[in-house]
């Protein structure tokens, strides 16, 4: 699972729950980076988290594909 949803956050992809109002996603500047920095956004709060982090976040909260309420579908519109 985390190599489909490290592919998928590299290709844009927002993972997120919306009940919750928490999103993770790869800012566009973060694109060709070779070690690149996820943005984890709650209700009131944005931190930098690594790849490795992002993942385990998905893992332990059970974020799934979403639509983040400002950004759309995906970062690279």
């Amino acid at each position: 699972m985390h190599k489909l949803a490290e592919s998928r956050l590299l290709a844009g992809y927002i993972y997120g729950d919306s009940r919750n109002r928490e999103y993770i996603y790869l800012p566009g500047s973060e694109l060709d980076a070779s070690s690149p920095m996820l943005v984890y956004e709650t209700e009131d709060r944005r931190s930098d988290v690594t790849m490795e982090e992002a993942l385990d976040i998905i893992e332990k909260r059970s974020l799934k594909p979403a639509v983040h309420p400002l950004l759309g579908n995906n970062t690279f519109h």
